[in-house]
């Protein structure tokens, strides 16, 4: 009886630690083919949308690197402007729109004529003085002109869209031309656009005019001095900033109801 025991108590049981691996290689084959049949039937229009935003909102530009001793970035800025790093990029446009004036500004004896300043949505570029408009008038100054040439062939180098802004002072106007201080705003804009676009070359698909009347004065409306800063119009090179929008009740997929598919939209006009 007892080496009866001793026997059974010597016998090796079986070795069953494949059925582990065996087990995680199933789970990894069930996964495999659920995503198979998930993607089996998919929008392949939603898809492409997708990407195209996608690929629209990331890919910038990057200067190749050299291994022959010479700098990394030859003639860049320090920096590579990430794609959903709006500021760096702004910072990068505004040091290059500075001195790219102030360039032009030295070679054609207009030093300290056109102004450049970074806002909330871009970078604005102002003639200083009131050099464009004479009181409750849309006509161009003659010497108005070769700034906004120097202003456009930035715009020119940069390709962005562009928001030309009229503005007013706060003296109430009312003449058969232009009934209103928005009137008169909204048509300094257009000839500020019409000029850079007809006669400086400025793509006219990235120019748009915006009226804004006296509401956004730069200086004191009550001396002559200062409505006549404020007598204007703007050229603001835009950089909005990168927005999803959820198309509601589409999936990603044909007959799945889910919440909406995301299209990288640049407001307005990145695209």
């Amino acid at each position: 009886m007892s080496r009866r025991k001793q026997a059974v108590a010597h016998e090796e049981e079986p070795d069953e630690r494949w059925v582990i691996s065996y087990a995680d290689l199933v789970t990894l084959l069930f996964g495999f083919f659920l995503l198979l049949y998930a993607t089996a039937d998919q929008n392949i229009a939603k898809f492409e949308s997708l990407a195209r935003g996608l690929s629209d909102a990331f890919n910038v530009p990057v200067n190749e690197g050299i291994s022959d001793g010479t700098p990394l970035f030859d003639g860049g800025t320090g920096f590579v402007p990430g794609g959903n790093d709006r500021s760096m990029v702004i910072a990068s446009d505004l040091l290059f729109v500075q001195n790219f004036i102030s360039e032009r500004e030295i070679a054609e004896g207009l030093v300290g004529k056109i102004v450049v300043t970074e806002q909330a949505d871009g970078i604005s570029i102002r003639l200083a003085d009131n050099l464009i408009f004479p009181t409750a008038s849309a006509d161009l100054r003659p010497e108005a002109l070769p700034l906004l040439d120097i202003a456009a062939a930035v715009v020119n180098e940069l390709g962005r869209e562009v928001r030309v802004e009229g503005h007013t002072d706060n003296v109430p106007l009312e003449t058969e031309r232009y009934p209103s201080n928005w009137e008169l705003s909204s048509a300094r804009a257009t000839a500020v656009l019409r000029y850079v676009v007809e006669e400086a070359g400025v793509d006219r698909n990235l120019v748009f005019a915006a009226g804004y009347a006296e509401t956004r004065p730069i200086a004191n409306n009550l001396t002559p001095e200062g409505r006549a800063q404020n007598r204007r119009a703007d050229l603001v090179i835009l950089y909005p900033p990168v927005q999803f929008d959820v198309v509601p009740g589409e999936g990603l997929f044909e007959d799945e109801p889910g919440e909406g598919v995301f299209d990288v939209v640049p407001a307005p006009g990145d695209e």
